[in-house]
């Protein structure tokens, strides 16, 4: 059984790497983002499943080069199987906007282009805990 203090980092590690997801795809440093996986983890996104960081990599640098975007995330409702795998929805809201920007300029605000959840699946790695498998359900999409 975990002691409480066990739990909690479990659950901060968990935390973590869903906020650095998003840091990591809205800054554009794409192989950070593709590193919290597991080798042979896998991302579903738009329908397609994507297994490996050669794969998942690839997907996120097929974004528009012009896209700006912000996932706004809630903190994951972690749930943890065993010491060495947990399970978590995070609830979040993206904003896109496609298109050259003056620097300094923010992008328009036009709403949210989606509001959904991601279903993740951690697991403890010799490197530290990594995604092995997340799904993405959209709820509203403009």
């Amino acid at each position: 059984m975990l002691s409480p203090t066990e739990r909690h980092a479990i659950v901060a590690e968990c935390q973590a790497i869903v906020t650095a997801f998003s840091v990591h795809a809205d800054l554009g440093e794409l192989e950070q983002c593709a590193a919290l996986f597991t080798e042979d983890g896998q991302f579903e996104r738009r329908g397609e499943m994507l297994t490996g960081h050669p794969a998942i990599l690839a997907a996120l640098r097929a974004r528009p080069p012009l896209l700006h975007a912000r996932h706004h995330c809630l903190p994951p409702h972690v749930t943890i199987r065993d010491a060495d795998s947990a399970d978590g929805i995070t609830y979040f809201t993206i904003y896109r906007h496609e298109g050259a920007l003056a620097a300094g300029t923010p992008a328009p605000l036009t709403g949210p282009a989606s509001i959904g959840e991601f279903h993740d699946r951690f697991v403890r790695t010799p490197d530290g805990w990594r995604l092995r498998l997340r799904t993405t359900q959209v709820a509203f999409r403009r």
